[in-house]
């Protein structure tokens, strides 16, 4: 099983996470805002132009948002940084003039979303505003909650903590950079050696994690690969060869799927598909080489025996080849197809960079035995 926190953590990591958490926290904000006291205080009662006037306010602060953090204009950014500054100044002025009683549901809540949304921009955007709304909403909040009681600032200093830490948490991860490459090799028959390169960084955890799971997964399936290879050199033999997926274990098969595709969308595509290629590579070395294309070690000492030596070659040559192109490259493929299932550029890319330097072996030993 794949742990659930690393589960959570791929999701945080997402963009389209945090774009559904900015908008359903700015609308719930903005309607929890609107039925607070705290905007009766500072702009009376509502009527129709009011609610006309705050929709398209709404709409231009999300409409604004997208724009803000897809935009590379720093002028843009900086105007952007005077204007977040002079409202929040302003209001925090007429607020604290104005509002004097306790804060009601409606105003913690829309503080506590705000907060929200300013951090999941901050996700999305590095300008660098986006934090200081994060404080400036937290303070709010905390605020609000010490005019009802003191001891609940306890409360709003747990929140805050929570967000903030939650933030760095993810920022820290993606502060690697990801082409900073991991050697990746194979040792032994049953194990796979991950190797990290000396850059990486104690806060990439999550990376660490996932390697770690991928390579148990691959791990728990190499004997049982091992024992596909030998039963299907058993039925061709037989003259028969019939490979099913179900002959593995559905289990570590769904389990690799999942580790796979966890680190295909947090970015790490190269260093997944290099320790998948890297493992598949020494099995196919292992059943194509190994236990099939095997040549026998003969004294040549006449013409005769020259012929019947290359005439061997030429037929474990043969061999080799009809096994490769009909049962190992179409298990290959099958492997493939369902590891990076809903991931079609690394499937192609992992069975070509599998199959290749099998293929170009027996080429090249066709050549070698045509100029003997």
């Amino acid at each position: 099983m794949i742990p659930v926190i690393i589960r959570i953590r791929m999701c945080l990591l997402q963009t389209k996470v945090w774009r559904f958490v900015g908008f359903a926290s700015a609308a719930v904000g903005l309607l929890c805002y609107a039925l607070s006291t705290s905007f009766n205080h500072l702009f009376g009662n509502w009527n129709l132009l009011k609610i006309f006037l705050y929709t398209l306010f709404s709409f231009i602060m999300i409409l604004y948002a997208n724009i803000w953090k897809n935009s590379r204009s720093l002028r843009f950014k900086a105007h952007t940084a005077f204007l977040v500054l002079t409202i929040t100044s302003v209001y925090s002025f007429f607020f604290d003039k104005v509002v004097n009683g306790k804060p009601d549901a409606y105003s913690l809540i829309s503080c506590a979303a705000f907060a929200i949304m300013s951090m999941s921009l901050s996700r999305q955007s590095q300008c660098g505003i986006e934090v200081d709304l994060l404080y400036f909403f937290l303070g709010c909040l905390i605020m609000q909650l010490m005019k009802i009681k003191l001891q609940l600032v306890i409360v709003g200093a747990g929140f805050s903590y929570s967000l903030i830490i939650i933030r760095s948490s993810l920022s820290s991860t993606n502060s690697v950079p990801e082409n900073e490459y991991f050697g990746v090799g194979l040792r032994g028959e049953n194990s796979v050696v991950i190797e990290m390169d000396s850059l990486l960084r104690p806060s990439n955890d999550i990376y660490s994690g996932m390697m770690q799971q991928l390579t148990t997964c691959i791990n728990a399936l190499q004997q049982d690969s091992l024992n596909i290879i030998d039963r299907l050199m058993e039925e061709y033999n037989q003259g028969k060869c019939d490979f099913e997926m179900d002959t593995l274990p559905s289990e570590k098969l769904h389990n690799l799927h999942e580790i796979v595709k966890l680190m295909l969308c947090a970015g790490y595509e190269k260093e997944c598909s290099a320790v998948y290629i890297s493992w598949r590579k020494v099995l196919l070395q292992k059943g194509l080489l190994n236990k099939i294309f095997v040549l026998p070690e003969a004294k040549i000492n006449t013409e005769r025996e020259r012929e019947r030596y290359l005439d061997t070659m030429f037929q474990r040559w043969m061999t080799a080849s009809d096994i490769a192109t009909t049962v190992l490259f179409p298990i290959e493929q099958k492997f493939c197809d369902l590891v990076f299932s809903g991931f079609s550029s690394a499937t192609s890319h992992c069975f070509i960079e599998i199959c290749q330097e099998a293929t170009f072996q027996l080429l090249n030993f066709a050549d070698v035995t045509l100029l003997q």
